[in-house]
């Protein structure tokens, strides 16, 4: 009688098992998109309520106090904010996934587990993408510019990045909290100081001397500032470097935090 042996799959055959687990979930969460456009719309919404708000409510007093062009000095900010917006969109949806048990049902399938956070956040980096995408040609109607298609592409791709970065503290508050409503909750409380002490609505040598220190070297201002440098063609290569090393150390710290907190949903 001879007995059959199952060999254990390499480490090369796990990694590319994973990939393809992901790009399922991806896929999976990429459908639901679609078929929840409001999910698209409330950050599109949101990005051109601040471009409306900003340019022509408050744009004249920043603006002249400043000596800028501000619908060119705002756009970048506001691509950023959408981002983050997006990524609050990961808590919320990964929280909802972990209450109504859908996670669960993941669970007893033979795929990755780390795949369900990472194909979700990959999904709604590409719905970010295409809200990036109208909210820059919404900041056109209003007379902003890019430089050159090359700048155009570059600076979406980064506020995309930095949205992706965020997704994952997203998903780390999400399988800590479980909760969609505090999930919401808890994101105001780092959405909203990045964004306002920030140089996405204005230049933080205007803000108080104590302040301007941390708003300077936030990451939402690091992105911000090298968008802006990406749309008027003249990026500096360090605050590009910056930017990307914000969003590496956002993704070494929160990718396995979230990954741990998930497995012991």
């Amino acid at each position: 009688m001879t007995t059959s042996v199952t060999a254990r799959p390499t480490p090369a055959e796990r990694i590319s098992a994973a990939i393809a687990d992901t790009r399922t979930v991806a896929w999976r969460d990429t459908i639901r998109t679609a078929r929840q456009p409001e999910m698209l719309s409330f950050a599109v919404i949101m990005g051109v309520f601040f471009l409306v708000l900003f340019n022509y409510v408050f744009g004249g007093a920043i603006g002249a106090g400043t000596d800028v062009d501000y619908i060119q000095f705002l756009v970048p900010g506001v691509l950023v904010i959408t981002a983050l917006q997006g990524a609050q969109q990961t808590g919320t949806g990964l929280a909802t996934d972990i209450s109504q048990g859908v996670t669960s049902r993941f669970r007893s399938l033979p795929i990755s587990q780390g795949a369900i956070i990472s194909g979700r956040t990959l999904a709604d980096a590409m719905r970010n993408l295409i809200g990036l995408v109208l909210v820059a040609l919404v900041g056109m109607l209003m007379g902003f510019r890019f430089s050159s298609l090359g700048g155009a592409v570059a600076a979406i791709l980064l506020a995309v990045a930095t949205g992706y970065g965020f997704s994952w503290l997203g998903a780390a508050i999400a399988a800590k909290i479980r909760n969609p409503e505090m999930v919401g909750m808890l994101s105001m409380f780092w959405l909203f100081p990045l964004m306002m002490a920030s140089s996405a609505f204005a230049p933080t040598e205007s803000m108080p001397g104590w302040l301007q220190g941390f708003a300077k070297n936030q990451p939402v201002s690091v992105a911000t500032d090298a968008i802006r440098g990406l749309v008027a063609g003249d990026a500096v290569g360090g605050d590009i470097a910056y930017a990307i090393g914000w969003i590496v150390v956002m993704l070494l710290v929160f990718v396995p935090v979230a990954s741990r907190l998930y497995a012991k949903t």
